[in-house]
């Protein structure tokens, strides 16, 4: 059978879609809670319900997922398009509170989907490409949403209606492409829970853990941690931009190099050692690294999430799905943890950079466990002892 691309790409522009509206106000916060008559941190939960509730959900949402994976991602659209619909025609905040709860309550449905779409429409060489393409899809959505704010600073009723008309079409394409069937079997996993003690699991969560955490903390506190070093918002600003560009150009690069390599948990080790030093570079050296570091760490550090979840699609296929949900959702948690620990050092922003490097450090060591774990299983089939079972479950 061939692979089903077109689904891939809709729901793909479902993962741009969730983004956007998850920072639908975070480049016009000042502007928004003047619109609305709010204060700032009012402001502020519009964004914060994501990973609040992706906390939440991500275990229900990956039940769902492997249990109706077509109908489940079918409503994961519909409540994208008709929390942007809302947004747009009732321009008040408690609208757009209840808009962005119910783009919240997708988004675990649809980042927990990345490997089960693929599983589902590719073929197993064509998966790494078909899952770096849905994890970069989300990094593609912050760029867009922030470049809406940042072209369209003072207009909050036009910023949103953009983006909303963005989703609206998106949700429209991927109900559309979902009428075409699964080319391949799926094997129904169970629960979420069931899997996280499986060889491997714990540590590659962990490894993301960290990664997300680190990403999180430098989306949100990159501008006041290089404030002091006279690094204005726009220059920062720029600099994330240039971050997020790159990472989209890791996610489609290094997850099928790595994938055709076996070489995964190098890959994660490579990154976890290039995060930490440019965060040191960063912290003590802002003015004369940062151009030059940032796409270097976005390359790297974004490019993790993908090469994560190629590891799990190849070496379980039958539970990637639950393991998915796991790893999204301790990704979550990592970047609320590791964002309040940032949040609290902003005074002093060499400590901030550092903690972060030790961070990435502390990934890089614990992805090396999962590379002397490969070493230690002989022959080809090694790859299918992350999670135990191989490719059973999966024909094409």
């Amino acid at each position: 059978m061939r692979s089903r691309w077109v689904v891939v790409w809709a729901f793909a522009g479902l993962g741009v879609a969730t983004q956007v509206s998850w920072l639908a106000y975070a480049a016009t916060t000042t502007a928004a809670a003047g619109h609305f008559g709010v204060s700032e941190q009012a402001v502020g939960w519009l964004a914060n319900l994501f990973p609040l509730l992706f906390v939440v959900l991500a275990i229900p949402a990956g039940v769902a997922l492997d249990r109706a994976l077509r109908p489940t991602l079918a409503v994961g659209a519909v409540l994208i398009a008709v929390g942007a619909a809302l947004r747009v025609t009732v321009d008040v905040y408690w609208a757009a509170l209840v808009g962005q709860m119910l783009a919240a309550v997708a988004q675990p449905v649809l980042a927990g989907a990345i490997t089960r779409v693929a599983a589902a429409y590719l073929r197993v060489k064509d998966r790494p490409l078909g899952i770096a393409i849905g994890a970069g899809a989300t990094y593609l959505g912050m760029i867009t949403a922030i470049g809406i704010g940042t072209a369209i600073p003072d207009d909050v009723p036009l910023v949103v209606a953009v983006g909303a008309g963005f989703s609206i079409l998106t949700a429209v394409a991927g109900l559309v492409a979902l009428k075409v069937a699964p080319g391949y079997d799926r094997v129904a996993a169970g629960s979420p829970l069931a899997v996280w003690r499986a060889p491997g699991v714990p540590v590659l969560a962990a490894v993301v853990f960290l990664g997300m955490g680190i990403f999180v903390a430098l989306a949100t506190w990159l501008e006041p941690l290089l404030a002091p070093a006279g690094i204005g918002a726009d220059t920062s600003g720029l600099l994330l931009l240039l971050m997020l560009v790159a990472g989209v150009a890791g996610c489609v690069v290094v997850p099928p190099w790595a994938a055709r390599r076996s070489a995964e948990p190098r890959a994660l080790q490579l990154a976890g050692l290039v995060t930490a030093l440019v965060c040191l570079l960063l912290g003590f050296l802002p003015k004369l690294t940062g151009f030059a570091t940032s796409p270097l760490l976005g390359f790297a550090l974004l490019s993790a999430l993908p090469v994560a979840l190629a590891m799990v699609e190849r070496h379980d296929p039958e539970r990637a799905g639950p393991i998915t949900s796991l790893v999204w959702l301790t990704g979550n948690a990592g970047g609320l943890v590791v964002s309040l620990g940032v949040g609290l050092l902003l005074d002093t922003p060499a400590l901030a950079f550092a903690l972060l490097a030790v961070l990435g450090v502390g990934a890089a060591v614990l992805a090396a466990r999962l590379q002397r774990h490969e070493d230690q299983v002989p022959g080809p089939g090694r790859h299918g002892e992350l999670a135990g079972s191989g490719d059973a479950g999966v024909r094409e």
